[in-house]
């Protein structure tokens, strides 16, 4: 069976994790904080799993490719789903809410990169799909769920930990592109190919040595990003209105609680 674009299966497709989202929200909202912990565990692991799958695929059948590198904002969205709901860290769960989320489902429903494939139940085209569904999936459990609340600080660490990866990125999109001659765009950033951002495309890339970037192109994505992972942040926080002392903490900062109050004892 070959994808095809607006079909059924495509609004299936755009539908699945939001039909997913509710009917584990209304099986869990009122079962114990211990139950939807596990439940997002056993979605966080399948994320991952889901990622590794499709690298050991490319692997054995391509041995060493760039695509293997988690540095494709959803790739690296299947990692953060399942360190935030695994380990309940908040940072992870700031990444995947803010950026990965919207990211994940910009590519469901701009999903035209499955029509290349000759079916769909290629291990690759089946990871692009149940892929992009649980980070959605993942990152609207940890939030919906009240499994991590976001703080403004982990939400700044969270960007933080996004610029610490965008610079490999960066210099990593030039070298595969330029110098190997490899088609990568990790982050949306080498250019406007997977994302609606062809108007800003403007001028050539500067060069430096082996080295290119486009500037005005690079500067102006990173600073719409931010921009909208600031707007969900909020969105996470209208959620809390009425429960504004609501916290939560890692499964780290649980354990030296606990530890704390064992050697007190």
């Amino acid at each position: 069976m070959k994808f095809e674009m607006w079909s059924f299966w495509h609004f299936v497709l755009m539908l699945a994790p939001i039909v997913a989202i509710l009917i584990l929200y209304f099986s869990l909202r009122k079962t114990s904080y211990k139950t939807r912990y596990i439940v997002g565990i056993v979605i966080g692991c399948i994320s991952l799993g889901i990622l590794i799958m499709r690298n050991i695929d490319i692997f054995v059948n391509s041995g060493f490719d760039p695509e293997i590198i988690p540095l494709q904002v959803c790739h690296f969205g299947n990692i953060m789903v399942f360190i935030a709901l695994v380990f309940r860290s908040k940072i992870a769960t700031s990444i995947s809410w803010t950026l990965n989320l919207l990211a994940a489902y910009a590519s469901l429903v701009f999903a035209d990169s499955l029509e290349n494939y000759t079916t769909i139940a290629s291990i690759r085209a089946q990871a692009y799909i149940w892929g992009h569904i649980f980070i959605v999936l993942g990152a609207l459990y940890a939030v919906l769920l009240k499994i991590v609340r976001i703080d403004f600080k982990s939400y700044l660490s969270g960007i933080g930990v996004l610029v610490l990866l965008l610079i490999p990125a960066i210099i990593l999109n030039s070298y595969f592109n330029d110098v190997l001659g490899y088609s990568i765009n990790y982050f949306y950033i080498y250019n406007s190919d997977g994302v609606p951002f062809e108007f800003l495309y403007i001028g050539e890339r500067a060069k430096y040595g082996w080295f290119t970037i486009n500037w005005i192109y690079t500067i102006s994505v990173v600073l719409i990003f931010l921009v909208l992972m600031y707007l969900i942040y909020l969105i996470q926080k209208l959620l809390y209105l009425k429960d504004k002392d609501y916290k939560t903490e890692s499964i780290y900062h649980e354990w030296r609680r606990k530890r704390k109050l064992a050697k007190a004892d």
